[in-house]
């Protein structure tokens, strides 16, 4: 992603001991007291396609018109940078509030989310909030104590600039052991919490809060166990939307010989839905491409060591039907198998490899070139595939 904060798929190199791998709208949320009521199947929010990740990524995608318009765009924010200058933490305003022509590249493509909302006629945005320590060790415990209110209250101060809806993901992919930090559950809690609860206070009543696991094999690998996630639910009156990450085959497993015994990640998907059933929330795929893929050479090849040998090496060519099958289908297979709960789907359509952070030598493993774009028959299909999600097989 464009985080100096290491997610999992940067966790290839910051891991290495690990063998570290592979890693639309609803009623506005106002003040806590005013919050809408949960989702149910009569008053479900539409279905929302969510293109991303860099500004880079997004201007390829709107100006080829080659697939859907997107309700919302994503961006990334470094909250703890927020007010520094170097780069406000691509929020695109500087500390005064004023939007700023600054695009900061963390090797991952262009960032601003000012820019992201307003540059291309859609109005809506999903933020993912980094709150990582892990190059801002101790700050979760000081943001619980209110050391960093003015960083909130900047976040508030660039939602009021947004004519559309913020789809606020606080602590992104919260169970992922790359993520340092979140493993103090109650810290990741209480600061969560506080985010939202400024937020409110300060009446930005344009604001959905996402509660985004991973749902990543990887994580497993790394802690060698499985956990149980609901350890980090802030509660029912903090979250309007629960979320988790996509990005191999629904049913993918190692060819690594001796590694743990892994779920899928269709299994870890299922997981976040059950929750979300349980507790009558709406469900955001809030990260999804098809690594190891690159749709314009129509290739695959290796994601990494620990998953199926060296990062993208064992390269082999494909036909656009075995590209679809080996990730699309099975993605659009689980959004119309789950109709009932997922409503969000964001779309990550980026050439990877021309990125410093995830191009050669691949200390971040391989992830290829999801642009749609690029490929007019996977256009085409993704094209009719989420028309038929949004509005034909209800």
């Amino acid at each position: 992603m464009h985080r100096k904060t290491m997610t999992y798929r940067e966790c290839y190199s910051h891991c290495s001991l690990l063998l570290c791998s592979v890693l639309a709208s609803m009623a506005v949320a106002g003040c806590r007291n005013d919050l809408p009521p949960a989702a149910t199947p009569g008053d479900a929010p539409e279905r929302l396609l969510i293109i991303g990740q860099d500004l880079g990524a997004i201007r390829g995608y709107m100006d080829s018109n080659c697939c859907p318009r997107p309700a919302a765009l994503t961006a990334y924010v470094d909250f703890f940078d927020i007010l520094t200058e170097d780069d406000f933490g691509g929020l695109g305003i500087n500390a005064t509030g004023e939007p700023i022509d600054l695009e900061f590249d963390w090797d991952a493509g262009p960032v601003s989310a000012y820019k992201t909302a307003t540059e291309f006629g859609v109005d809506s945005i999903a933020i993912g909030l980094s709150l990582t320590e892990n190059e801002h060790p101790g700050k979760l415990a000081r943001l619980v104590a209110g050391d960093f209110d003015d960083e909130i209250h900047q976040l508030a101060v660039l939602f009021a600039k947004i004519p559309g809806q913020v789809y606020l993901r606080i602590g992104y992919e919260f169970d992922g052991a790359w993520n340092k930090g979140y493993e103090n559950q109650q810290n990741y809690i209480q600061a969560y919490r506080r985010i939202v609860d400024s937020l409110r206070s300060q009446r930005a009543a344009n604001v959905q809060y996402v509660w985004q696991g991973s749902a990543a094999v990887v994580d497993d690998v790394i802690d060698k166990q499985h956990e149980d996630i609901y350890g980090w639910y802030p509660g029912d009156d903090y979250v309007d939307w629960m979320a988790f990450s996509w990005f191999m085959h629904a049913d993918e497993q190692t060819s690594v010989e001796d590694s743990y015994s892994l779920p899928t990640p269709r299994q870890l998907a299922d997981e976040i839905l059950k929750l979300a059933r349980a507790h009558a929330k709406p469900v955001m795929i809030a990260e999804a491409s098809p690594q190891a893929f690159d749709l314009l050479r129509r290739t695959s090849a290796n994601h990494s060591p620990i998953w199926d040998g060296p990062s993208g090496e064992n390269e082999v060519s494909l036909s656009n039907q075995q590209i679809w099958e080996g990730w699309f289908a099975p993605m659009f297979d689980y959004l119309d198998s789950n109709r009932d709960v997922i409503y969000a789907v964001a779309y990550i359509n980026a050439n990877w490899d021309a990125q410093a952070m995830w191009g050669r030598p691949y200390e971040n493993g391989y992830w290829g070139d999801s642009r749609l774009e690029v490929n007019d028959e996977i256009a085409a299909r993704f094209t009719a595939e989420v028309a038929a999600w949004q509005f034909e097989r209800d």
